[in-house]
């Protein structure tokens, strides 16, 4: 393996500006943070766990960045990362990005600077943008420590990972919808440019094929994952008397924007209309709506946090990734009382 000394040599710089990038201490323009950084790929170099540990005076807190703090599902990751981390005796920093990648930088340099010992990463909606995620990487170069990405992959990773089989999920609930005796089976999708999105909608609509269900243009309602959207297209398919027999809301906020305008609407989920929801609101049982939906089966939070401190503890670990598989819970809204 080569040296500081050969490093530098190679990416024709100074010692020192070489321990400046490796220790992420002191001022190196990209330029040539970028020319010893190629070096070491090229040559394969990772310094030593415990003497960048040393020379960084690493804290013992894990930092944690989620895009919608609002939301039930990322608040799972929160405590199912806490329960973890705090365990092992490490402090949680969290971070909330809004889905704005200029928030998630500014999170990402602020753990630089707080030489955080770990990040539990959760990226904004451009995750699949290929000039956000260069500049994502280079961030997550700099932070000199393990990283866990969480429920939406980057491309080319070299990262730990935790994810979800969104696609067998929505096939699994399309499917249920199927057995439930509904003849018309409608969607409220999210973006779908983004990969999620479209992996949820591919699982319906290879549903819909394999059980030769026919697919309308009307009930495939086109939304962006929040409950707005979600409710303002259901409102008008009502007052369009377009809805379906069923409909499978492919995100928490999707059912909470349907539910809101089908209840609006005086109308009941199970009788006028069936539906699975996209993972559990554990409000739906207090309010007795009986609600069935698609979920994951282990928490993903814990996961990413025990995979975390195996990374910590072994920094050597070849990369892993792992993907939780769905759990259909079925509790009566799926079929027609």
């Amino acid at each position: 393996m080569l040296n500081i000394r050969e490093i530098a040599q190679l990416a024709g710089v100074g010692k020192s500006t070489v321990s400046r990038v490796i220790n992420n201490t002191g001022y190196v323009s990209d330029e040539t943070r970028e020319k010893i950084e190629a070096v070491m790929r090229e040559y394969e170099y990772y310094p030593s766990a415990v003497a960048r540990n040393l020379s960084k005076r690493q804290t013992n807190s894990i930092g944690i960045i989620i895009p919608q703090a609002n939301n039930l599902f990322f608040n799972e990751i929160l405590t199912g990362v806490e329960s973890v981390v705090g365990k092992n005796g490490y402090m949680m920093n969290f971070s909330n990005t809004d889905n704005d990648p200029k928030k998630e930088s500014d999170a990402i340099l602020a753990f630089i600077e707080q030489r955080v010992s770990g990040v539990i990463l959760q990226p904004t909606f451009s995750y699949e943008d290929p000039k956000y995620q260069e500049q994502l990487r280079k961030l997550l170069i700099r932070l000199q420590a393990p990283v866990v990405v969480v429920d939406r992959p980057l491309s080319r990773s070299v990262w730990d990972g935790v994810f979800f089989d969104g696609y067998l999920a929505s096939y699994q609930a399309t499917e249920a919808l199927i057995k439930g005796q509904n003849k018309t089976i409608g969607i409220i999708t999210g973006n779908l440019e983004m990969k999620l999105a479209r992996e949820r909608f591919e699982g319906y609509m290879q549903a819909m094929k394999d059980f030769h269900i026919p697919i309308s243009e009307k009930f495939i309602l086109k939304g962006d994952f929040t409950m707005e959207t979600a409710y303002d297209l259901v409102k008008k398919c009502i007052q369009e008397d377009r809805l379906p027999d069923a409909m499978f809301t492919t995100n928490n906020f999707a059912t909470i924007g349907f539910m809101k305008a089908v209840i609006e609407s005086n109308l009941k989920i199970g009788l006028d209309i069936r539906c699975i929801s996209f993972d559990y609101l554990d409000f739906t049982d207090i309010l007795g709506l009986n609600l069935s939906y698609v979920g994951r089966c282990d928490n993903m939070g814990e996961l990413a946090g025990k995979m975390l401190m195996d990374r910590i503890a072994n920094p050597q670990l070849p990369r892993r990734t792992e993907v939780v598989q769905p759990r259909l819970i079925l509790k009566g809204s799926e079929k027609k009382i």
